[in-house]
């Protein structure tokens, strides 16, 4: 009677692919979270206690602003004002109330405003600030999209 010898490698295959599969996993994560950290060369653009974190935004992306150790005499508002000159929001603050808060905005159509098509955004905005002495913040809307941002921002008809 023969018997069959077992092979070995079959039974070590399955192990051997399932380590790479693991190890290919793992490297990828490593990867990723690397790509997410944030650099150390990113620029913040400060005026006092008001700061955003870049001057130039593509359409449909958001503009995020840091308030922080506002004083008990800062008391004001936050303009921001379109490429037409128009203001398109403002942002009340007082230090007595609140030392430090984040805020952010997407620039978007508004019929109001007549920025009535997405080219419309594109352009130089500023944050200015009133009843603090503290110079504007210019920044710019350059004319290119992030992904998506086409079907949020639409032009409006009729404007």
């Amino acid at each position: 009677m023969k018997t069959k010898k077992r092979s070995h490698g079959k039974r070590y295959g399955g192990y051997i692919i399932s380590a790479i599969v693991i190890a290919g996993i793992i490297i990828t994560a490593i990867y990723l979270y690397n790509q997410q950290k944030p650099t150390s060369e990113e620029q913040w653009f400060t005026s006092g206690p008001f700061a955003i974190n870049k001057n130039q935004y593509k359409i449909g992306e958001y503009v995020f602003m840091v308030v922080s150790n506002l004083g008990p005499s800062d008391v004001g508002n936050i303009t921001i004002v379109d490429p037409k000159g128009d203001i398109f929001d403002q942002i009340p603050f007082n230090g007595t109330m609140k030392t430090s808060f984040h805020y952010y905005f997407k620039p978007n159509t508004e019929r109001n405003l007549g920025l009535c098509k997405p080219v419309d955004l594109v352009g130089k905005w500023n944050l200015l600030f009133t009843g603090v002495p503290y110079k504007s913040i210019p920044f710019q809307i350059v004319n290119d999209w992030i992904p998506g941002a086409q079907a949020e921002i639409k032009p409006i008809d009729n404007c």
